[in-house]
């Protein structure tokens, strides 16, 4: 059992990690849906070294900093909708269902019912009205492409995540970790 202080001191450089990357957003252009993601993937390293319980508890704490310190508010709702928890849920949902497609079944599930919350999270706060107006002569049609376009690049994130994470575990962390760890 790892001792209070690792885990309050790895969550605390987690959640500066990943709210620095959220920041990025709001420097550099273009970088709205990459940094939630890479913010997100940082998770991983709590649910694998200490555990899902406190990975969620070091989610919220970096959601409520995104929310009121993160300018690109686009960003920050994509973290908090789905991109910041979704890392850890792939964990609970890959150790419970044993089956690949009931697996897929439900993480696009989850999915699309998080991307259908922050399209209208963004669409009341975020867009101006000129934009909302664009958005209503797309018609009802502009969610449903948003959708078809979103969950293939959900597919390819899940799949990338996958590579990371087992790239972490055999790799970095037994290499590179493992020399500070292991020293005595």
């Amino acid at each position: 059992m790892k001792a209070k202080s690792y885990k309050v001191a790895l969550g605390g450089i987690i959640s500066a990690m990943s709210l620095l990357v959220m920041l990025l957003a709001s420097i550099i252009p273009g970088l709205e849906y990459a940094t939630p993601a890479f913010a997100g993937m940082l998770l991983v390293i709590i649910v694998i070294e200490i555990s899902m319980r406190w990975a969620f508890l070091t989610y919220a704490a970096i959601a409520l900093l995104v929310f009121f310190l993160v300018p690109n508010k686009e960003s920050g709702l994509l973290f908090i909708a789905f991109l910041g928890y979704y890392p850890i849920l792939k964990s609970v949902l890959e150790t419970r269902i044993k089956r690949t497609a009931a697996q897929w079944a439900v993480k696009l599930l989850i999915f699309n019912i998080s991307v259908m919350i922050y399209y209208k999270l963004v669409m009341m706060l975020v867009v101006s009205p000129e934009i909302a107006d664009t958005e209503s002569k797309l018609g009802e049609y502009a969610l449903y492409i948003l959708l078809c376009f979103a969950n293939i690049v959900f597919i390819i994130y899940d799949i990338a995540m996958t590579r990371i994470v087992t790239v972490y575990v055999k790799w970095f962390r037994r290499k590179v970790l493992g020399r500070f760890i292991n020293k005595k």
